[in-house]
Order: structure tokens, then sequence, then C-alpha cells
């Protein structure tokens, strides 16, 4: 649900999230259905394995090297922005310098970086959220996709002479497709489709061993819901072609709903014959205080205590569900109200200043018990 995650590492300067108060009131009010119709969660048992990677987090604001330095200790993946709109202000002319500081930073700290791809300049779109899906925008897509892998990519430009190298080989293209907020006039899987296979065929042609994430969906009010998209995208032939891994958000208050979302979002996998695709959980998170009574607030306690129970869920069923990985929403708490946002000023695993919450802590722990040695 968020719209802009780590600002440039190196600069300071600070973006924060992007959504409407409506639309995420309208998600917990879907998502307290959701929690009476799930299954129950998995028993606990002995602690689960995850392999290198499978932690991560999609920050909302800027990054120090101390934040890097945590994130490398427990072996985190980095989600950040690559915005189309910042990165080509001008149709052939790239300016790479507000996504340049982070890259460099996060490689000189041992972190991988998963980028997701989205937003129209305005010299190609009315908006961030008009996708380009056909004409002469979507050529000029495919030409900046090539361009970000022609410098990020395993032989990319940035890499030489830099004195750490971490090439990016994983993309994610767009974000919430099924939600207006991000997909204008409206949510259209069909058209989804056509952007990635114009996305995954650009991407190859560069570095044919890159990975293609689909982008991660949610439940939201305003759009389609993460399984219903997805089973209207596989209705067009050829669509898990598109993806070597899907994507979901699955925002959720009780674990019985993020476990309704997970198990329904693969059922939807396998009756297509995707069942072998694996699904990444690229934004997941609740808050630890509130400015406004929402259901996300659960105390800094009860934020703890979800990710760990949330964590152990994911784990437990990890092969089951053929998990990639699970990011936390989000890094830091913000230093501001959030009009746009119900629970995204307190969603952060440390404070606002830079102290870690009870949260951070329960993730020491569950990255330490779940890491494989």
């Amino acid at each position: 649900m968020t719209c802009c995650a780590a600002a440039p590492a190196e600069t300071g300067s600070v973006s924060s999230s992007r959504r409407r108060g409506r639309e995420a009131r309208a998600a917990v009010a879907s998502l307290a259905l959701l929690t009476l119709l799930a299954l129950a969660p998995a028993p606990a048992g002995a602690a689960a394995r995850a392999p290198a990677g499978f932690f991560g987090v999609t920050p909302q604001a800027a990054l120090t090297a101390g934040d890097l330095g945590r994130m490398a200790r427990l072996g985190m993946t980095l989600r950040v922005p690559a915005y189309w709109f910042q990165l080509e202000p001008e149709r052939g002319t790239y300016d790479f310098s507000a996504l340049d500081p982070t890259v460099r930073a996060a490689a000189r700290a041992g972190v991988r970086v998963l980028p997701f791809v989205y937003g129209s300049p305005a010299w190609a779109a009315s908006a961030p959220s008009e996708p380009p899906v056909a004409g002469g925008r979507a050529k000029a897509w495919a030409a900046f996709l090539r361009e970000l892998v022609a410098r990020y990519g395993p032989r990319g430009s940035f890499w030489k002479g830099a004195a750490a190298r971490q090439p990016i080989r994983r993309w994610q293209i767009w974000n919430e497709p099924n939600f207006r907020v991000f997909w204008s006039p409206r949510p259209s899987p069909v058209a989804y489709v056509r952007l990635l296979r114009r996305s995954a065929g650009a991407i190859r042609r560069q570095d044919p061993g890159a990975e293609i994430v689909a982008a991660g969906l949610a439940p939201v009010e305003g759009g389609l819901y993460p399984w219903t998209f997805l089973r209207r995208m596989y209705r067009h032939a050829g669509a898990e072609r598109s993806f070597d891994v899907a994507a979901l958000h699955p925002y959720a208050t009780s674990l019985g709903a993020l476990e309704y979302e997970l198990r329904a979002t693969r059922r939807v996998m396998a009756a297509a014959g995707d069942g072998r695709t694996r699904l990444l959980v690229t934004e997941v998170g609740v808050a630890s205080d509130g400015r406004y009574p929402n259901p996300f607030d659960m105390g800094r306690r009860g934020q703890a205590r979800f990710l760990e129970d949330a964590y152990r869920l994911m784990l437990e069923n990890r092969r089951r569900w053929r998990l990639a990985g699970a990011y936390w929403f989000t890094w830091r708490d913000g230093t501001s109200p959030d009009p746009n946002c119900v629970f995204c000023e307190y969603a952060g695993l440390l404070d606002s200043k830079g102290t870690p919450k009870p949260a951070w802590w329960a993730l020491k722990r569950t990255v330490a018990q779940a890491t494989v040695r």
C-alpha cells in the first residue's frame, strides 16, 4: 500500500506513504470480514528455517548508514522505489541521482536491493498512476527498463570501478495495480498482463538471468481483491510466463485473516497450473501507536507479538505456500501525521528517532531462530 518507500540513503530527504484514508478504513472493514472467514492458524511447532534473503523491509523514509548496517546484520533485503517520473524527467534524458546513493550505500553495507519500478512521468501520462500499456509510452517504458538494467544489472555501468558490487537481478513491476490509487482510471488485470509482458521482454533481453517479480497485490477497497485480480490475470494465455515470482501485500489485523489471504492466493495459482511459482510478500505490517482509533494500532507490545506470530505462521508454511520471503512495512516511524494513511506513521521497527521498538527485538529473535546456518 505504500507509494513512497526509501528516499536516497545519502540525501537525508524523507518521502511519505500516500494512501487514502477512505480506502484504508474500508480495507480494515473488509479484513474484519476475512477474519471471520479465515481458517485457524497453523499450530506452533519447532522453529521453522528460512533461506538467506527471506527477511526484508520496505522503508518509507531516508536511511542512514546505521540503518543499513542493522539490515545487513540480519541479512535483510531492501525494497525501494525506482520512480520512472523521477529517473527520466524528460523523454530520453535520464537522471539517476535519486537512486544511485541508495544502491551505492546498500552495496557497501552488503544489503540486497529489490526495486519496484513505478510511476509514469508527466510527458508520458496525465498522472503517475496511469500505466504505460500502449503506443509510444509503452515503448518508452521498455526503453527505460533497459536503461535501468544496463546501469544496475550484472554488467551495469554503475558498477565499473565501484568499491562494492551488488548487481540487481530482481525487478518488481509496478505497485498494487489492483488499487485505483496506483492504477488509473481503474484496475485492469488484462492491462497489467500487457505491462508485465512488455516489461519482462525488455528486462530479459538486457539480462536473461533476471527475475521478474509481479506487483504486490493488496486487499483494498476500491479495487479487486488480490486473488480475484490474479485469477483474471491467469485467464490470458501466457500470463504466467511474464513473471517469475508473484507478490502479495497481505495487510491484516489477525493471523486468521493473514492466513486466509495467503491461502486464497495460493489456491488461485494452483488452479491456474502455476502452483510451483514462488510467492513473495513484499509488504506486511501493523502499527505500534495511532493518532486515530484503528485496528492496525496494536500498541508497542501488540505490534511485536503480531510480527513474531505472523513470521512464525509464514515460516511454518513456507514450503507449502512456496514463500520466497516476507518484507515488513516499514523501517522507521514517521515524524508527522500522514492524512493519507491510518497507520503508516507508527508502523516502523524503529521510532522516529531511530530507537528500536519491541518489534525490532521481535524481528531479531525471529531471524536468529529461523536463519539457515
